[in-house]
């Protein structure tokens, strides 16, 4: 089996693919509640175009989406995972492959998510895919996503049972590199999976994330402000 980083994570998310959708769809996560933060920040739209990286089966964060009317182009690196999201959402626009490989007109979308994904790429191509979402997004734009919480290059274990890859920068460092990108933190909160209460045989069990609903800037450079919340916010 291949060590490169994106071929691990497809390699896995092909072969779990009905596991993980039935951990997703009993899983307690914040996707939903951000999911809805990104609604809320765009409900001036009446249909707007959302980007989805890291769809998975499309449950619950794509048929969120549309039930609330939004058009949405959705990608996973997992054809797999792809297939069934088609299969339940032939509505929305579905892309396999490598988020970094994709490719739009700038200014395409109202808003896009993205939720356990980012960390799933190596760190040192974690700016040029920020920089590419702040592009597609529209001026005032909206990006709800989480990210990991821990300062490491490259992590290597298993996930339902196979092998995995995660990457990721401390809070600080990913602040800054979104500040860098241009994005406007209106939303900052770091929760441990399932409120610290997950089992240990649970895949999430002693993860922390940092969640954030941000807004593209029209410069990199102009100031950022932050709401810190609280848990359950």
């Amino acid at each position: 089996m291949s060590d490169v980083p994106e071929s691990i994570v497809e390699y896995a998310y092909d072969q779990i693919a009905d596991w993980y959708l039935q951990w997703v769809e009993t899983q307690k996560s914040p996707r939903e509640r951000y999911t809805k933060k990104l609604l809320d920040e765009l409900s001036q739209q009446p249909s707007p175009s959302v980007l989805e990286l890291g769809c998975g089966p499309g449950v619950p964060v794509l048929q969120l989406l549309l039930q609330h009317g939004a058009r949405v182009v959705a990608n996973d690196i997992s054809t797999k995972q792809i297939e069934m999201a088609r299969d339940r959402f032939p509505a929305a626009e579905l892309l396999a492959g490598d988020m970094t490989a994709l490719a739009f007109e700038p200014e395409t979308f109202h808003g896009a998510v993205s939720f356990y994904t980012l960390f799933h790429l190596p760190r040192s191509k974690l700016k040029e895919m920020l920089t590419k979402i702040h592009t597609w997004l529209k001026p005032g734009g909206v990006f709800a996503f989480n990210l990991a919480t821990i300062d490491e290059e490259e992590i290597h274990g298993e996930f339902f049972g196979y092998g995995m890859f995660w990457s990721s920068y401390d809070i600080d460092g990913s602040r800054a590199l979104l500040r860098d990108t241009g994005f406007d933190l209106l939303h900052v909160q770091v929760l441990q999976a399932g409120d610290g209460k997950l089992d240990e045989d649970d895949p999430d069990f002693g993860a922390e994330f940092m969640w954030v609903v941000a807004r593209k800037t029209g410069s990199p450079t102009e100031q950022n402000a932050s709401t810190i919340l609280k848990p359950g916010e």
